[in-house]
């Protein structure tokens, strides 16, 4: 969505109960029926069929008939949605400039009491068999629609996040709605983005960091010079939504994986050769402090 505040702005508590109901519904049906959406939104039928063709011609909801008329939300009415709750809540005051789209996600600044960073979750239904099939927090459930996939990464990067903060140089978590994570707003360009003064030293941090998750039993699992951001105070690891336990089988593979991905960005920008094993050293001593 172009502009989610004007999107926001041009909607009725009317159709916000009615972008609720429709999501209540999805719970139990792929399609869910008008009457159902009438009846959870306490609107009469008439209310109910004329605020959903204005939402419908707002795309906002996606509709089939087939021996009824049903209603699905998509990823813009669920950004909504979670917008709306954050609203009420108090915890976001104003929402600004897109600053961030992933494979999975994509990042908006917002204002609350401080400068803030919304990441809303788009695990999809393209993408939802290899989210099924990797992500602990989805193994028991291969059933889960695909809003909801992405509702379920989002409360668990959430709870990674509160666990590692403040230990771990990541930003502040601050609130979460649904499939939207609400986080401190760090200022400062990706790893890739720049050139550091000091690479040795620049290393040495980031993988001092891996060793304090790993000291919490958590192994990020996606690392990259994609997701470490680089700010006055040294780096900051974003992107949590695919950390696992050090505890889980592949935990090992997976940090070996995370690290081999750091230490080729090393090597290939600034010719610094540091062999896996070192790095793994280096992580556990970290880890120990």
């Amino acid at each position: 969505m172009e502009n989610l505040a004007e999107a926001f702005l041009g909607l009725s508590r009317e159709d916000f109960s009615l972008l609720g109901a429709i999501e209540t519904g999805m719970r139990t049906h792929e399609w869910v029926p008008t009457f159902i959406i009438s009846k959870l939104a306490g609107l009469s039928a008439s209310k109910s069929e004329y605020r959903l063709q204005h939402l419908f011609e707002k795309k906002l909801v996606v509709r089939e008939a087939q021996h009824y008329l049903g209603y699905q939300i998509n990823f813009d009415s669920y950004d909504l949605l979670a917008l709306s709750d954050f609203v009420r809540r108090d915890q976001v005051k104003s929402i600004g400039e897109r600053i961030g789209v992933g494979k999975e996600s994509v990042v908006l600044e917002a204002q609350g009491y401080a400068s803030l960073a919304i990441k809303f979750h788009r695990q999809g239904r393209t993408s939802f068999k290899h989210v099924r099939r990797l992500r602990d927090h989805l193994k028991d459930k291969p059933r889960v629609p695909w809003l909801y996939a992405a509702s379920l990464a989002a409360r668990r990067e959430f709870a990674v996040m509160e666990k590692l903060y403040p230990k771990v140089s990541i930003p502040r978590p601050v609130a979460i709605s649904r499939h939207a994570l609400a986080m401190e707003y760090v200022p400062g360009p990706l790893l890739n983005k720049i050139t550091l003064s000091d690479p040795e030293e620049g290393l040495r941090l980031i993988l001092q960091e891996v060793g304090r998750a790993l000291d919490l039993d958590i192994v990020h699992s996606d690392l990259s010079e994609f997701n470490i951001m680089i700010t006055d105070s040294g780096p900051v690891i974003i992107d949590w939504p695919q950390a696992v336990d050090a505890a889980h089988p592949h935990s090992d593979e997976l940090l070996k994986r995370d690290l081999g991905n750091v230490l080729r960005f090393f090597r290939s920008k600034y010719r610094i050769d540091m062999p896996l094993e070192e790095a793994l050293t280096a992580v556990r001593e970290a880890e120990r402090i």
